[in-house]
């Protein structure tokens, strides 16, 4: 049986191959589920892609792009890579083609200056730079920096001297939770009971592993289980998330414990309390008042008279 690669490419970077091997796949026959499953992506991203790769000029509805992409295959010199170039020229990016990554693969091994990369390429120098890094050459900009060189005055150069500072402004942060002799966390929205917790800043990362030391060999000597402990060493700034993390697994995990699950009432008793009585006694009408007929006009008129007529009798002095 053959392994699923449904899924094996997903959230992975569009490249100059992968293009490629899209268009060759759709020059076949085969539909756009099967070529999503041999190029690893999903059908919802390879329409995506299939857009950008129609001129700009046409006018595509909805779900036309794999048709007219299809269409203008046919004939063998239709430039797709023209259009993607194109398309990343509207927004002051570079397409990056097989050629281009050849010239940047040479540039780093012959270490030429990323000036000269930067001009034959005709890219920035950051943008020579992320290439590097998404080609897996370079680890981060700073490795480029030391093996290419850079402009001083770029903006290369103006981030590196702004990550320098960065990091000269970074402190340690220092998170326990479980340890004995920590404090307790009071009870609110994000703690639903009073654990303990300690946190702690530090100038260094060193710093911080001495005093995790110190709280473990204290939680131990309390008599604490080690595997109740979570620690984490985080590196921040001010004014910035997360600038790094690390991680050291050599310290214990905090086991989770699962919360015991209520047994649920029976539901169908209930609902069965609820429910109508099927004989209910029967209701005893209410009386309705009877309608009477409208009173003749010619009777209202006699009735009015013999009224007034026995009213002025009454006022009548004896």
């Amino acid at each position: 049986m053959g392994r699923d690669t449904s899924r094996h490419h997903a959230y992975e970077l569009w490249t100059d191959e992968r293009y490629a091997e899209l268009v060759e796949l759709l020059a076949t026959e085969l539909p756009l589920a099967e070529i999503a499953q041999r190029t690893g992506r999903s059908t919802s991203a390879l329409q995506a892609q299939l857009r950008k790769l129609v001129p700009l000029e046409y006018s595509l509805r909805p779900g036309d792009a794999e048709e007219v992409v299809r269409t203008l295959l046919v004939p063998p010199s239709y430039d797709w890579r023209a259009v993607l170039r194109k398309r990343a020229a509207r927004v002051n990016q570079v397409y990056w083609d097989s050629e281009l990554n050849d010239l940047l693969r040479e540039g780093w091994e012959q270490a030429r200056a990323l000036e000269e990369i930067a001009e034959a390429v005709g890219a920035s120098e950051l943008d020579v730079a992320r290439q590097l890094m998404c080609l897996f050459l370079a680890e981060n900009s700073r490795e480029v920096a030391q093996r290419l060189g850079c402009d001083p005055t770029g903006t290369l150069a103006g981030r590196l001297r702004l990550a320098e500072d960065r990091a000269a402004a970074a402190v340690w942060v220092l998170v326990v939770d479980g340890a004995r002799g920590t404090g307790r966390i009071p009870v609110g929205v994000a703690e639903e009971r009073r654990d303990r917790r300690h946190v702690s800043v530090h100038l260094d990362y060193d710093t911080a592993d001495l005093t995790l030391d110190d709280l473990l060999r204290a939680h131990t000597d309390a008599g604490g289980d080690l595997d109740t402990v979570t620690a984490s060493i985080t590196e921040r700034t001010v004014g910035d998330l997360t600038v790094g993390q690390v991680a050291n697994p050599a310290r214990p995990a905090r086991s989770v414990e699962r919360a015991e699950v209520p047994e649920l009432p029976d539901l169908d008793a209930e609902l069965a309390d609820l429910q109508p009585d099927p004989d209910p006694p029967a209701r005893k009408p209410k009386p309705r008042a009877l309608g009477l007929p409208p009173m003749p006009p010619s009777l209202r008129r006699r009735l009015d008279a013999a009224n007034r007529t026995t009213a002025a009798q009454s006022e009548e002095p004896e």
